[in-house]
């Protein structure tokens, strides 16, 4: 590639210059003189870049490769496990998930309102049996200041 780029920094036949002035346009000599000077002030960073743009054009290319393995192995995970397929399930089993979900959270309502009444019917049902109890005692206590009690008997208790 270096041999293809003309470089004017370095000495050329005067022959071989001449005739190929005499092809082309002819240029006077101070045009000559600052193209040749702008050329060779340029031609360092003109070999920096073709550097730099070599090695970009490698790390492009180890880049390219490995992007390429990959798309390889993408097509034999596909080949391998039927991907569209295991996408297809696992959509599926997705809305499954999120119906139960649903029907848990339904569930889990309805067990905290059964709680909720189950409590309360406990508390009605323990209230009840206190005042039942209360009225039994009330009752037992009026019948036994309605059962007549011998003379002697309260004679003794008054004494």
């Amino acid at each position: 590639m270096e041999s293809e780029i003309f470089n004017p920094c370095v000495a050329q036949n005067s022959s071989d210059s001449k005739e190929e002035n005499k092809d082309k346009k002819q240029l006077s000599v101070p045009a000559l003189h600052l193209i040749t000077s702008l050329i060779c002030g340029h031609q360092q960073s003109l070999h920096l870049v073709e550097t730099k743009l070599k090695e970009l054009l490698q790390h492009q290319e180890v880049l390219s490769e490995g992007v390429q393995s990959e798309n390889e192995r993408f097509k034999i995970a596909e080949a391998t496990f039927h991907l569209p397929t295991v996408f297809q399930e696992i959509s599926t089993y997705n809305q499954k998930l999120i119906q139960l979900k649903g029907e848990m959270a339904a569930v889990t309502e309805r067990t905290s309102r059964l709680k909720k009444r189950a409590m309360r019917l406990q508390q009605q049902q323990q209230q009840k049996a206190l005042n039942q109890e209360q009225e039994r005692a009330r009752q037992a206590e009026r019948e036994k200041l309605l059962i007549a009690q011998p003379v002697w008997a309260t004679k003794h208790n008054d004494s």
